[in-house]
């Protein structure tokens, strides 16, 4: 089997951080429910790869998926100074491109495969040429192991950079960024873990703006437990009457929302999902169609759903540098 570079990144993404000893269990679960693409990473702490294999596994043998009818992300995720080497699927003394290749090997072994849909360069070093480096080793698995190449928790230069150094057939399709309105400037919230990475501005507003430019999708996470505020207030209100009517949590109408603000101004969002609950795996799934099937019942419905849209946007900002004035995927003009 090898990847197709072509391989269409869905949405929603099942998130396994954070799932620790229930992953298998939430992996099965979450596939089960009808998610097609699971998003993992090959250091431990916040992940566990081989257990999204395991889960993986025992759903192909059951019968329940095919390999090909997957989207599989995993990540390399570059060794941080002061933290423990065993958490790391390479030797951390080795040099940068030999860890790239340790760790994607561990990757395919652990998530029993021989290829991987996209490969995410988890953060970035302190050292551009570090960053470079590990981009070229990522690139060299492209198309034979690797079929696509992302990035996370990036500031606007440096993914203009890997964007502009980047082979023509490995450019990074995906962003995997913090969304939130708090901003790296801002004094950091005593209420958040220490370490988590933010945006250069609120809702990384420049970031997406560079994906809507360039075709890039941005998936951003920590959305809800992030940025409490934008389910919050007098939109919120808005969109949970809306939820209500539809018969779908506000959260769930939220991510569709947020989906449709982003690709009306030219920028294709994905949803990554990171439940522990079977009951809002199931939800989200089937949301999504509720949402579309009321979308598609009258014009009315359209309006309002713009009119929220257009609220959210005053919130979120939208700079929309390429101009983009298309269709929305669900019918909005």
């Amino acid at each position: 089997m090898k990847p197709k570079s072509s391989q269409k990144i869905p949405s929603p993404i099942y998130g396994t951080a954070f799932a620790f000893d229930e992953t298998t269990s939430l992996v099965e679960a979450a596939l089960h429910a009808g998610f097609r693409g699971i998003d993992t990473a090959g250091a431990l702490g916040a992940y566990r790869e081989k257990m999204v294999g395991d889960g993986i596994r025992n759903c192909v043998k059951s019968g329940l998926i095919k390999r090909d009818d997957l989207y599989i992300q995993t990540k390399f995720s570059p060794y941080k100074p002061g933290k423990d080497p065993a958490l790391y699927p390479y030797d951390t003394t080795v040099d940068i491109e030999t860890q790239v290749q340790q760790s994607v090997a561990s990757s395919l072994s652990n998530l029993g495969t021989d290829y991987i849909d996209c490969l995410v360069l988890h953060s970035l070093y302190a050292d551009f040429d570090d960053t470079l480096r590990a981009w070229r080793a990522m690139e060299a698995f492209v198309p034979a192991q690797i079929g696509l190449l992302g990035v996370s928790n990036t500031d606007l230069g440096t993914l203009r950079r890997i964007y502009d150094l980047a082979g023509t057939d490995t450019k990074p399709v995906t962003v995997q960024n913090r969304f939130t309105q708090s901003t790296s400037s801002d004094p950091l919230d005593p209420k958040m873990p220490p370490g988590i990475p933010y945006p250069d501005d609120k809702y990384d507003a420049g970031v997406r703006d560079f994906c809507a430019k360039y075709g890039i999708k941005y998936t951003p996470w920590g959305v809800l437990w992030g940025s409490p505020e934008l389910l919050e207030g007098i939109e919120a209100d808005h969109l949970s009457e809306i939820a209500d009517e539809i018969g779908v949590t506000k959260q769930v109408a939220f991510y569709v929302c947020l989906q449709d603000i982003a690709f009306v101004d030219g920028c294709e969002v994905g949803v990554l999902c990171g439940t522990k609950t079977i009951r809002r795996m199931s939800e989200t799934i089937h949301g999504l169609q509720q949402i579309g099937e009321f979308l598609a019942a009258s014009p009315g419905n359209k309006e309002r759903w713009k009119r929220l849209i257009d609220g959210f946007r005053k919130i979120i900002g939208t700079q929309n540098a390429c101009g983009y004035q298309g269709k929305n995927r669900i019918g909005i003009t």
